[in-house]
């Protein structure tokens, strides 16, 4: 359970637990225990199931005075410093409560106090109507398509589901006014479409009123957990082979650029960020986004976020990319290629700059064609620096989202006859068997054998077995990974006896 639900338990005066009673529950958990519930309902006339979110009830009287205490509260709060610890401002909060009853001169019984509470810790400290949504672990994705339209949610195990929550106009309004202010941004009707990044991680897109989005307000989220996916993750999930990912900690040992390519929502995002983790431990590294979903656990690492603005006050990816280039980094991480950015991308990678980034495409040929094409305009003399494209891609398996690294393809320099990239496709995912199979050997490992004293594919071979032996050992905190991985480039014995 969150902190803010930790610290509510500190304050409330009786148990609220909130029973629905419906037919045909296929599963039911907490989210919030004992405040919010979550129940999975099969709807036998529509044979399809739905999310229900229970939570405690209120009557109209009750809803009255919570209304009254919110309207109070955020006037006397107002200027409440949100820098502060959240016990600190959830102490002044419950002070505030307790003295606007006084002067209401309301007595609340114990039940009715605690759900005050918990509706007011839930305004206040976090994401109001949707709470449940976003706290709930097994939801990847939450989506409103305007005013009175049941949200829908992407839940891990059952696909999409619609929920029991419709808002009417000045509710969702409200919400997506308290979302873009969580991310730090602005919307209005003179703005009204906003990408941005929440407090938690996720990502948010959301649109103001009815000019835009003639339903009224949206909004989508795509959660992102707080704690990164580790390449041992990615092993576990079969989404990467363990001999596969050995490959890519060598190649970014020895600084080899890497993009990875995929369609929306396949994972480029999380298996960037996981690889990552593999950056040698005294390596400057310099990371460029648009919204801030790169995640290290290092300490030379200067992390940059594009800002908007008005006229020459605006910083885009570009300017922020040229000036990376002047800090002499090891390791330049730019979130997503869009735009007049890949260009310089590509000079960094043929001036020794190590690089990575995601970037929109269906496979490599994709690639090529968008990188060549308007308005990035990348001359192909250039794109035989970048040494490996990782393709990515989801698929649904049994009504649940599967996602696979498709290929692994090398890029090993330009055909002098016909001008064409050379491509070396070694590893492929066979999607009816549903396993990656190697179709030829990698090249890159001849080329960092010239940089290295021992046998290169021994010591791919030592690497895929400590990456295993880390599953075996259960190892899934990214730092407590990440702290192993360090531990290996300083002295490699210690690090293996660790985890025997």
């Amino acid at each position: 359970m969150v902190e803010r639900y930790r610290l509510l338990k500190d304050f409330v005066k009786a148990e609220v637990r909130e029973e629905l009673r419906l037919e045909n529950v296929v599963s039911e958990y907490y989210v919030a225990e004992p405040f919010i519930k979550i129940l999975i309902v099969e709807d036998v006339e529509e044979s399809r199931l739905k999310y229900y979110v229970v939570e405690p009830s209120l009557s109209f009287e009750e809803v009255q005075i919570l209304s009254s205490l919110l309207a109070d509260l955020k006037r006397i709060l107002s200027l409440t410093d949100v820098t502060q610890e959240l016990e600190e401002r959830a102490k002044k909060l419950v002070k505030i409560l307790n003295k606007l009853l006084k002067e209401y001169g309301i007595l609340t019984s114990d039940q009715l106090y605690t759900k005050l509470l918990y509706y007011l810790f839930r305004e206040f400290f976090g994401f109001s109507v949707i709470e449940a949504l976003m706290l709930d672990p097994n939801v990847e994705d939450i989506s409103c398509d305007g005013y009175e339209i049941p949200i829908f949610v992407y839940h891990k195990d059952y696909g999409y589901l619609e929920t029991n929550l419709r808002l009417p106009k000045n509710v969702l309004d409200k919400l997506v006014l308290l979302l873009t202010q969580k991310s730090g941004k602005h919307i209005s009707i003179a703005n009204p479409i906003v990408d941005a990044t929440l407090t938690d991680g996720s990502r948010l897109q959301a649109t103001f009123g009815t000019e835009v989005t003639p339903r009224g307000s949206s909004f989508t989220i795509r959660k992102f957990t707080t704690k990164p996916l580790t390449p041992l993750d990615l092993i576990r999930s079969e989404t990467i082979p363990s001999g596969v990912m050995a490959y890519l900690w060598l190649a970014i040992e020895h600084k080899m650029s890497i993009i990875v390519v995929g369609e929306t929502a396949s994972g480029k995002t999380t298996t960037l960020n996981a690889i990552l983790m593999f950056v040698p431990p005294d390596a400057k590294v310099v990371s460029i986004e648009d919204t801030r979903e790169i995640k290290l656990y290092h300490e030379n690492w200067l992390a940059q976020v594009t800002r908007t603005g008005i006229g020459e006050q605006e910083i885009d990816m570009y300017d922020l990319l040229k000036a990376a280039l002047r800090q002499r980094p090891d390791y330049i991480v730019v979130g997503e290629v869009r735009g007049k950015e890949a260009l310089t991308l590509f000079q960094a990678m043929s001036t020794g700059h190590a690089s990575y980034s995601t970037f929109h495409a269906g496979d490599i040929n994709q690639m090529v064609y968008r990188f060549e094409s308007d308005p990035l305009n990348v001359p192909r003399s250039m794109l035989q620096f970048l040494d490996i494209v990782l393709v990515q891609n989801m698929y649904l398996k049994k009504n649940k989202r599967i996602r696979r690294t498709r290929e692994v393809n090398e890029i090993l320099g330009i055909d002098p006859v016909d001008k064409n990239l050379l491509v070396n496709q070694f590893l492929k995912w066979d999607t009816k068997i549903d396993e990656h199979v190697q179709i030829s050997s990698p090249r890159k490992l001849d080329k960092i054998a010239l940089s290295r004293e021992d046998d290169v594919y021994e010591e791919l071979e030592r690497r895929k077995k400590f990456l295993e032996s880390m599953i075996r050992k259960d190892i899934r905190d990214y730092r407590d990974f990440t702290r192993l991985i360090h531990a290996y480039y300083r002295n490699p014995e210690v690090a293996v006896s660790k985890v025997l």
